[in-house]
């Protein structure tokens, strides 16, 4: 499955690039993260929850950045399984940062996405909805963090962190070191 999502972002190019590298802004910006493991500067291991109609998943994705042109281009590819095992996936997904010379940017990301399992016997139109409301939380979370002060927005010493576990309740952040 191939989705394409786009956003305008009241931010410059440049401090969304910041951003999309920080784990801890990514993993309070996207919908069912629960924790992130950052394994190296360009690798990380993501625990994210996803519910679709009466099925819901708890999956470990292995992301890998596979290329960057900062501040404008990041191409990443995963795969994961449910911790039941009863659904995996595998997905490449790459990030297009544009300004729009008004201070703010254009967000465009490209997703492709295989579901095996439980998850993946579900139809493209389910799947499509899912996948639309997560975007769509997802801009808005991006949004609020790209409007919070600097220093707020994106932490300092992102790269140096063993592991960011993730409130959803609160979408705050909380840091636990090894």
């Amino acid at each position: 499955m191939i989705f394409e999502k786009s956003a305008i972002v009241n931010a410059p190019v440049d401090r969304i690039w910041v951003m999309l590298l920080d784990p801890n802004v990514m993993g309070a910006c996207v919908p069912g993260v629960e924790t992130i493991e950052v394994v190296s500067p360009i690798e990380y291991l993501v625990t994210v929850q996803v519910k679709i109609a009466f099925i819901s998943a708890r999956f470990k994705v292995r992301t890998t950045i596979v290329e960057t042109r900062a501040p404008t281009y990041l191409r990443s590819a995963g795969t994961g399984e449910d911790t039941s095992l009863t659904s995996s996936l595998t997905q490449t997904s790459e990030v297009f940062l544009t300004d729009k010379g008004d201070g703010s940017s254009e967000l465009r990301t490209r997703l492709v996405v295989e579901l095996m399992g439980r998850f993946g016997s579900f139809g493209l139109s389910i799947i499509k909805t899912k996948v639309d409301r997560m975007w769509q939380e997802f801009s808005e979370n991006l949004a609020n963090k790209a409007a919070e002060p600097t220093a707020d927005a994106v932490s300092t010493g992102a790269g140096a962190l063993d592991r960011v576990t993730v409130d959803s309740s609160s979408a705050a952040t909380h840091v636990r070191g090894s």
